[in-house]
């Protein structure tokens, strides 16, 4: 069967189906606002044409033809939903926008899963109460469950086998910047940060700079100054050859000498 005979009579309707004018539209935007069942089935129902348009473009793409609009029409619903006549724009121009996302959300390019053809009236549902929930916040797992009737699991699995994965190579705008470099690597210093440590680690090092060589390595091994784990007094007093008390000593007046020239200095622990 070819994809117009798997629509069926359904299809032809659609192609019957009267296009609305101007103000028409802005007649039956006004009652859908004021909550008018009718009026919001007889905008899907006049639009159906462009879901028909949008998809047929997408044809041949691994996805099947009634799946294409039947996704697309959710993303009708959407813009009906959403649609603000005192914009003065065309509905159908606002539409397209919602039906061509929709659709391309389907055919999930690069998709790592694919949701089984079973799933797929049960995933227009939960993208289109996620999408109403969405308009006042956050759409939850548990809240779409609560308005579709399926389970948080289902739920949670239809969400995320509907993720469209990309390739962190794919250029993005009109330049040569790839989509992995616009990605925070969470893991990086902060230039800024690392510009201030850098700068402090400067101002120790010339501070430390003005003691005397032994009280400068006792400081430096005690605190790790050198990147070096801490060490106790007993090992820093074995490298100098002094005892544990002469090198609690040697940093004692180090930092007495420290306080002496830079006032408030933090080295003491």
């Amino acid at each position: 069967m070819s994809d117009d005979d798997q629509l069926g009579a359904p299809l032809d309707r659609v192609r019957r189906a009267a296009l609305l004018s101007r103000a028409e539209e802005i007649r039956l935007a006004k009652r859908i606002e004021q909550g008018d069942p009718q009026a919001r089935e007889r905008m899907i129902e006049s639009n159906l044409r462009l879901v028909i348009a949008v998809a047929s473009s997408y044809r041949g793409r691994g996805v099947p033809f009634a799946d294409l609009v039947q996704e697309g029409s959710v993303g009708l619903v959407q813009a009906v939903e959403r649609f603000d006549y005192r914009r003065g724009r065309k509905f159908s121009t606002y539409a397209v926008w919602w039906i061509r996302r929709s659709v391309m959300d389907a055919l999930g390019d690069g998709q790592a899963i694919r949701v089984p053809v079973r799933a797929g009236q049960q995933l227009a549902a939960v993208r289109r109460v996620q999408g109403e929930l969405e308009r006042t916040g956050p759409a939850s797992n548990a809240a779409i469950a609560g308005h579709t009737g399926l389970k948080q699991e289902t739920v949670g699995f239809l969400r995320g086998a509907a993720r469209v994965t990309a390739s962190l190579d794919k250029v993005v705008g009109e330049d040569t910047t790839t989509l992995g470099e616009l990605i925070a690597d969470d893991h990086a210093v902060d230039p800024a940060q690392r510009a201030v440590v850098t700068e402090r680690a400067r101002d120790v090092w010339a501070t430390l700079a003005l003691l005397p060589r032994r009280h400068r390595e006792v400081l430096t091994r005690r605190y790790g100054l050198d990147g070096q784990p801490e060490q106790g007094h007993e090992e820093i007093g074995r490298s100098l050859g002094v005892g544990a008390e002469r090198s609690r000593q040697l940093e004692r007046e180090a930092l007495h000498r420290l306080r002496s020239v830079v006032p408030g200095t933090a080295l003491a622990a």
